[in-house]
């Protein structure tokens, strides 16, 4: 199966057009009107998907779609605003979110917003696709999304959505999910809607997109997702040595979104970091940022005693993003056979999307999508956390992409 720009573009259209209606059904159902903030094609492994559900504290409706393409669809809402959801459309169900009254609720809120999220696909294919019954899931720590997923496909759904790729453990699988982020019209209503197609089913909708010339086979963007996640673990590694503080990868992703979609992946919350320009094949930008208070940490491991010296401080973080930069693209560089050229670090303090904002507008001269790279890397006592975001160049990110093909190599 081969995947190109163009498929990845009618992916990610008819995932915003279902969102759409899936709103439009929020706002008749409840009252709240709602926007979709932002849609997205993410390549990522089943346990990043469980990470960012359990990171959110998310609860969810699960309906599984055959047809004219299998898979499983998901709604999942902050637990919070879940009860909020539900109790417009049944009213008490807030006295007890866990009554059997509020997770109907919540089922019957997912069964029509997801309904409508399937009729686009379906009128997109000429195919008639069919929902299940609505399930009720919280992702606690004893439950995997693979539990949830590879059931034993009863309900009509086909359990194989993994694309392959990466290491054979089943939570290390890559997975091709379209995620949209919607919110209320007075303020964020955390809630989001995923759809995990069956490899068959991708390349279905591959097929009736069309295939372009420069399509290349998907196993080439689960191995560029696996050397993004080897480069997260260098980056991590080089964080260690440098502040002696161990920590780990929390996710790393591709995704593709639409470009003006890509400062809304950052909150509005403050963060320290550094800015840096890549060039080579791919070229590009990279962010390194930390919360306020992880940035202190950072700063005081690698030069203890510089409180009083704000100069110092900055130099501190500009050091580690230099060699977090340099541990995270190296790796890319040997894969590729390429040579990667980093620019000297530009201190960062401002909110997450604005530091990314000059970036985006600079590459949306020449192009309307942006694939990005998303990686978290942690300290196991939330010590400090550390967000990588790299912007390629589309069109020398497909360079990147020919190389890693198989017939290349």
């Amino acid at each position: 199966m081969n995947l190109d720009v163009e498929s990845l573009r009618t992916f990610s259209s008819l995932a915003h057009s279902g969102a759409e209606e899936a709103a439009d059904s929020l706002a008749t159902l409840t009252g709240f009107d709602s926007r979709v903030a932002v849609t997205k094609v993410e390549m990522s492994t089943r346990s990043d998907v469980e990470q960012e559900f359990r990171e959110r504290d998310l609860v969810s409706v699960h309906i599984g779609f055959s047809g004219g393409i299998d898979g499983r669809t998901v709604l999942a809402f902050d637990r919070d605003r879940a009860v909020s959801l539900v109790d417009a459309l049944v009213p008490g169900a807030a006295e007890d979110p866990a009554s059997d009254l509020a997770t109907s609720g919540l089922k019957e809120l997912g069964n029509i917003m997801l309904g409508g999220f399937i009729d686009g696909w379906a009128d997109f294919l000429g195919e008639r696709i069919d929902i299940t019954t609505p399930t009720y899931v919280e992702l606690d720590a004893d439950r995997s999304l693979a539990d949830v997923i590879d059931a034993d496909g009863a309900d009509g759904a086909s359990p194989d959505i993994a694309l392959g790729g990466g290491a054979r453990k089943a939570d290390q699988t890559h997975v091709l999910a379209f995620q949209n982020h919607l919110e209320t019209v007075d303020e964020e209503a955390g809630f989001y809607i995923y759809m995990l197609p069956t490899r068959d089913s991708v390349r279905r909708i591959v097929d009736a997109a069309g295939d372009g010339d420069d399509a290349l086979p998907v196993e080439t963007f689960t191995t560029f997702s696996q050397m993004i996640t080897e480069g997260s673990g260098q980056a991590s590694a080089d964080l260690t040595t440098m502040t002696g503080i161990n920590t780990d990868v929390d996710v790393s992703r591709l995704s593709f979104v639409p470009i003006e979609g890509v400062p809304m992946q950052l909150t509005d919350e403050a963060r320290q970091g550094v800015v840096l320009e890549f060039t080579g094949t791919p070229s590009g930008y990279i962010a390194i940022l930390f919360d306020p208070e992880s940035a202190e940490s950072v700063a005081d491991a690698l030069m203890p005693g510089m409180d009083a010296d704000p100069a110092m401080r900055k130099s501190a973080i500009q050091e580690i993003g230099n060699i977090v930069t340099s541990g995270f693209l190296d790796g890319w560089a040997d894969t590729l056979g390429t040579t990667i050229d980093i620019s000297p670090p530009t201190y960062v303090d401002d909110i997450g999307s604005a530091i990314v904002d000059p970036l985006v507008t600079e590459l949306a001269r020449t192009q309307e999508y942006a694939f990005l790279i998303d990686s978290a890397i942690a300290t196991p006592d939330e010590t400090f956390t550390c967000d990588i975001y790299a912007l390629p160049d589309e069109q020398e990110l497909r360079t990147a992409f020919e190389r890693l093909a198989p017939e290349a190599n």
